[in-house]
């Protein structure tokens, strides 16, 4: 049997129901024999108690301790081995009850102070009381009061248990009233490609509340931007990364207005020097001016030098050429022109009245060769007739079957039927029209030997539609031929020179694909908003009324000299291009914010959700936030 480990002689155990341990366990290991007193003094300084037996003195020091020591006692009675007093420890029985005692006191300190007076409030407040709302979120929660949010208030001590240990849900109740551009519970609403992880986000973990009225909820500290973010830095000055590269010039304008030469070319000209603004802002509205200035409309800023030159800038739809031969029945004409009968009679020798040749519109609708009498005579003269006997319904014809929408009723819109005929009824007897009156205010008209647009100013419908015609007509044709005609006639539209309206001198062509991926191209006809980034956040506003406005523009746009602007727009991709201007970068920035200066916080110039709102129902203020109950 083994020996009892719990001998008096044997055993290390300390009593728990003991307020004092002896010291020396505590340092050396080694308790003495008598251990402590109750009052918590030294019980001893000797190794034993020797015992008398007979006339000598045993030594009694236990086997824990070495056992009966070498030197005994001595000739008194007393014991050799000695050590000095120890200090004797506290229990572990003791400490516990100590610190129980100081979290008792702590939570008593905790709820005295939390019912002392609150300024805020004008009176005492209690634990449960988190402290005074936002001023915003005061006034919508005012009626339903704390249960808009918190869902376990007013039912009771057994709801607030379960809400301790379980998850709160005051996210859900946020998106009650805001909504947002993206997913609520994803970092800055964004939708992100599914092989990122990111974990949601809630809307405490940045937002707080329960601050007092003069608490934005909304602001936030660099810190605590910094605590997702990789890329940590102090401020702009001190480790902000540089911007893009193309920042903030990042897509292709819908205007082509050159800059440069603008600046340096034609306002510097004595020829348009009075025309030309005295600065930016003569072009640009910097009135309530926010992220982006417009520049002012067409009809403020272009038309004083361009107007006359739309104007100038005619289409033609039919040009009589030079005919080898005359095909056309005169008896026929005679009698679809209802002219008299002496006309009927052809003249001996035919001379065709023009050397021109088709024009180029005419020369794609009826797929025949500019420079081939023999060729178009025979079908030109059929159209000339065709038109003597119904007007303008053998153009609607031709054009309708060139695009897979008709648009002959946007192209031909204005022309006078009865015009086009007395123009076919001249031609077909080889005479040249004479219009009653000069065409002077724009539209269609017939003059001589051709049938012409001409526009009447900017934005003219008609030469938009033929603008957007050539656009439309695929130059991918079955006949190689009819696909180089095609292919002339759009340039020949489209060209800044002699195009109608001169539309694409300024407006660009951008290539689109649909969602099955089939390309087309488009003009853009009306002012595009730069590429938005959607959480930067800039004021025009307040750096032009600092700076001023004819300084402020030119200190952060900076025009490059050496690009070549106008090259972008040859191609249709508005990715592919480059601005007017110098890209910006930290630097310029930072010639005003800096620690020294103007220091920057993350939310001045960046925000955290995407395209934040409110719900409906809160917009029109017929909604209140909803009770959980």
């Amino acid at each position: 049997m083994e020996e009892n480990k719990f001998d008096h002689d044997q055993s290390h155990y300390e009593r728990p129901s003991l307020p004092y341990r002896c010291g020396r366990a505590s340092l050396w290991q080694t308790p003495c024999n008598h251990g402590p007193e109750a009052d918590g003094t030294c019980g001893g300084v000797r190794e034993c108690t020797p015992f008398l037996n007979g006339d000598r003195w045993e030594c009694r020091r236990d086997k824990r301790f070495g056992g009966p020591c070498e030197e005994g006692p001595g000739p008194g009675g007393e014991c050799s081995t000695q050590r000095p007093p120890c200090a004797p420890r506290s229990t572990l029985r003791v400490i516990r009850g100590r610190l129980v005692v100081l979290a008792v006191g702590i939570i008593l300190a905790l709820i005295g102070s939390s019912l002392a007076l609150d300024p805020s409030v004008g009176g005492i407040i209690s634990i449960s009381n988190a402290g005074p709302l936002s001023k915003s979120h005061a006034k919508f929660t005012e009626e339903v009061g704390c249960s808009a949010c918190h869902a376990a208030h007013g039912k009771g001590p057994v709801a607030w248990i379960k809400a301790v240990f379980n998850n709160s849900d005051l996210s859900t109740q946020c998106v009650n009233c805001h909504s947002f551009g993206g997913p609520s519970f994803r970092a800055h609403n964004a939708s992100l490609s599914p092989d990122r992880k990111v974990l949601d986000t809630q809307c405490v973990m940045c937002h707080r509340e329960h601050s007092g009225p003069a608490m934005s909820t909304r602001f936030l500290t660099p810190e605590q931007c910094g605590s997702c973010h990789k890329s940590k830095f102090e401020s702009l000055e001190h480790g902000h990364p540089e911007f893009s590269k193309k920042f903030p010039y990042f897509s292709r304008n819908s205007v082509k207005f050159d800059h440069g030469s603008h600046l340096k070319k034609h306002f510097d000209n004595p020829k348009f020097s009075d025309k030309a603004p005295g600065s930016c802002s003569g072009c640009h509205t910097i009135t309530l001016s926010g992220r982006e200035i417009r520049p002012q409309g067409y009809e403020v800023v272009c038309v004083a030098c361009h107007d006359s030159q739309i104007k100038k800038k005619e289409l033609i739809l039919l040009r009589l050429p030079e005919l080898m031969q005359d095909l056309i029945d005169r008896k026929s004409l005679v009698e679809a022109c209802s002219f008299p009968h002496t006309h009927s009679k052809k003249e001996e020798e035919f001379l065709s009245v023009s050397t021109e040749q088709p024009a180029l519109v005419s020369a794609f609708l009826l797929n025949i060769p500019e420079d081939d009498p023999e060729t178009y005579d025979q079908p030109l003269q059929d159209l000339i007739f065709a038109m003597a006997e119904e007007s303008s319904a053998p153009f609607v014809e031709l054009i309708d079957g060139q695009t897979e929408t008709p648009m002959s009723a946007d192209l031909l819109a204005g022309l006078n039927p009865e015009v086009l005929k007395r123009a076919a009824c001249s031609w077909g007897l080889n005479q040249e029209y004479e219009p009653p009156a000069e065409a002077r205010f724009g539209g269609w008209y017939a003059d001589m030997l051709e049938i012409r647009y001409k526009p009447s100013g900017h934005a003219d419908p008609v030469a938009k539609s033929w603008v957007e015609f050539a656009l439309a007509v695929s130059t991918q044709q079955d006949e190689e031929d009819k696909a180089s005609r095609a292919t002339a006639m759009r340039e020949q539209i489209l060209s800044t020179k002699d195009g109608v309206g001169g539309c694409i001198k300024c407006h660009a062509v951008t290539e689109v694909k649909n969602s099955k991926g089939v390309s087309r191209l488009i003009v853009e006809w009306n002012y595009k908003k730069g590429y938005d980034r959607p959480y930067v956040r800039y004021k025009h506003e307040n750096h032009i009324e600092i700076l001023g406005p004819k300084r402020s523009c030119a200190n952060c746009h900076i025009l490059n000299k050496e690009v070549d602007y106008m090259a972008s727009f040859k191609e249709y991709d508005p990715a592919n291009w480059v601005s007017n201007f110098e890209f910006i970068r930290k630097k310029t920035c930072m010639q005003c914010h800096s620690e020294a200066q103007i220091n920057l916080e993350c939310q001045r110039c960046h925000t955290y959700h995407f395209k934040p709102s409110f719900k409906k129902d809160m917009l029109t203020g017929k909604g209140k936030p909803p009770s959980s109950t």
